[in-house]
């Protein structure tokens, strides 16, 4: 039998080790409190995310400056998870913020993150404390939660963190679907707090969700208008998830790009699960897009499932441009200057004048004519594949001038857009048309009601449709009640996008009507001619279609070309320049 003195200290033995147990437990419960255990990942192998890395690497030189990604999260798509990591992969940041939908509704607030690590196939992931603490100090805003573990919004994207950034530290941030505008915009006012020239901002979001593949096309072109908006309404009156699966992640990436930053967005894919080997009835879309503050970033992102196309403004290579051009050293550096933007894609022009091969002499300067050969040259050298000639300035020299400028742009490999005769190019739909009618010249081709416009409907043409209009009132940037209305009719005949010219001012923004169904650009203002940018401004539209008949727009400030090359060569001539319309 055991003495009584030895089976109390096993007695008391066994209560020491129950407390040691327990106060363990405490203070392992502490340390993952304080941030101290690293969250687990959900991916035991670094292979999936190795290949889907290997599989997107540019050939290309890689652009500095992004300050923003938007990324899917589900690795069906880990390509294109790759594709947008891959376009940030020159710069060098102290911090990421991801951005992600609380797919499981799992937390307390509008918004969640926690201090702790984070485990990834590559490598431990250190969280930015600092950052996280600032966010939980607003505790009615933002809840601390353990919800991470299993959220795969921000999971399935920190493999590409550690990859891409091993010296970043990560600041995670989830939306709760309950979140509302007014909480957007309050954590958006606290991440601008800590978005610094070394932060990476990472929207985490997939987009249509559980619809046949003809209406996700849809939902993800009206959701495509709205990010080239900008618009900050349009955003909040999107469906969730008809749309996309956070409309917060998606509101404040635009809003933090735009006001920390002046970034702007190039949207780089387009694609949905159909094109992964998903044979579901219904798709989830995928959309990447990069924020960078100079536009020419975005134009050096080009991939091979897409196709790019730019609309330039009023073009007139005559006048107190025809010295300057006719010199091929100041030529080819405005020829250099227009393709850094468009990268020697497609382009389409508003030609505002007669191109002749020997223009009568003595012309006074309000009659446009151009030399052939000159005008030519610089138009192939710009890569451009179709002109308008729906505008006032056409018919400066007759119908025979008008008839040998068609025949100079077909001779060229041109195509003319004449008015409201539909073309195609890069499976798109154009057509040329012209509001601005021409005292005293009673055939002149113009539109004078919308009856007119309504001939439009039901003609054959490539999709998108581009209207091309020559259109306004000169030198105004803001659009008119006729301009909105004439719009409206368009878009009823099957018109997806509205390209402005005339005004010589180019617009600010995209303008997205309807919930994102059409766009308008009330102009791009000028590409080629003869005004100073006191008076005139410039931009270029990029079309970018992707294989599955969506498209992204951009607009792409550009310098005032006459002062580009005014500063190069100053003529005798040039200072009378503004006298052009």
């Amino acid at each position: 039998m055991m003495p009584k003195i030895l089976r109390l200290a096993q007695c008391r033995c066994g209560i020491i080790l129950l407390v040691f147990a327990l106060l363990f437990m405490s203070w392992d419960s502490d340390l993952a409190a304080q941030g101290e255990l690293p969250v687990p990942s959900l991916y035991p192998s670094a292979e999936p995310f190795v290949s889907a890395i290997a599989s997107e690497k540019p050939a290309a030189d890689l652009p500095d400056g992004i300050t923003g990604i938007g990324v899917p999260h589900h690795l069906l798509a880990a390509n294109l998870i790759a594709r947008g990591f891959w376009t940030a992969a020159n710069n060098s940041y102290a911090r990421v913020i991801i951005i992600a939908p609380d797919h499981f509704s799992r937390s307390r607030r509008a918004f969640a993150t926690l201090r702790r690590d984070f485990e990834t196939p590559f490598g431990t992931l250190t969280n930015d404390r600092t950052a996280t603490d600032s966010l939980l100090s607003d505790r009615a805003l933002f809840d601390e939660s353990d919800l991470f573990e299993k959220e795969h919004g921000i999971q399935a994207l920190l493999p590409f963190v550690k990859h891409f950034f091993p010296n970043a530290k990560i600041v995670p941030v989830v939306a709760s679907y309950g979140s509302t505008r007014a909480d957007w915009d309050r954590a958006a006012l606290e991440l601008k707090k800590i978005a610094d020239d070394h932060t990476l901002i990472v929207q985490s979001t997939d987009y249509s969700h559980y619809l046949p593949l003809q209406d996700a096309v849809r939902r993800d072109q009206e959701t495509l208008n709205v990010i080239a908006s900008g618009d900050l309404d349009a955003v909040n009156g999107l469906i969730q998830p008809d749309h996309l699966d956070s409309k917060a992640a998606q509101y404040m990436q635009m809003r933090i790009q735009a006001e920390a930053y002046s970034a702007a967005p190039t949207v780089i894919a387009n694609r949905d699960s159909s094109d992964f080997g998903s044979l579901a009835n219904t798709v989830t879309s995928y959309i990447v897009t990069a924020y960078a503050p100079r536009a020419t970033t975005g134009s050096r992102l080009r991939y091979a499932d897409q196709t790019p196309v730019y609309f330039g403004g009023d073009t007139f290579i005559g006048r107190w441009f025809t010295e300057p051009l006719a010199d091929p050293a100041i030529a080819r550096r405005l020829i250099e200057r227009v393709r850094a933007s468009t990268g020697g894609a497609p382009l389409i022009v508003n030609l505002e004048g007669v191109a002749l091969t020997d223009p009568p002499p003595g012309l006074p300067s309000n009659l446009h004519a151009m030399h052939a050969s000159l005008t030519v040259h610089i138009l192939r050298a710009l890569n451009v594949q179709a002109a308008g000639l729906a505008n006032n300035h056409s018919h400066d020299l007759g119908n025979h001038g008008f008839t040998e400028s068609v025949a100079v742009l077909k001779r060229a490999g041109i195509i003319p857009l004449l008015h409201m005769q539909p073309s195609e190019l890069s499976q798109t739909g154009i057509v040329a048309i012209n509001f601005i009618g021409v005292r005293d010249y009673r055939d002149y081709p113009v539109i004078k009601n919308d009856g007119q416009l309504e001939k439009l409907c039901g003609r054959k043409a490539g999709t998108p449709v581009v209207a091309f209009v020559h259109w306004g009132d000169e030198y105004l940037r803001d659009m008119n009640s006729g301009q909105y209305a004439a719009a409206k009719t368009l878009h009823q005949c099957g018109v997806s996008i509205i390209v402005g010219a005339h005004s010589h001012v180019a617009s600010r923004r995209i303008e997205s009507l309807r919930g994102g169904e059409y766009l308008i650009i009330g102009s791009v203002g000028n590409l080629i001619f003869d005004q100073r940018g006191d008076r005139a401004s410039s931009a270029l539209l990029e079309l970018r279609r992707f294989a599955k008949g969506t498209v992204a727009t951009r607009l792409i400030p550009i310098p005032n070309l006459y002062d580009f090359i005014f500063d190069t060569q100053t003529s005798s001539q040039g200072t009378a320049a503004n006298k052009g319309d």
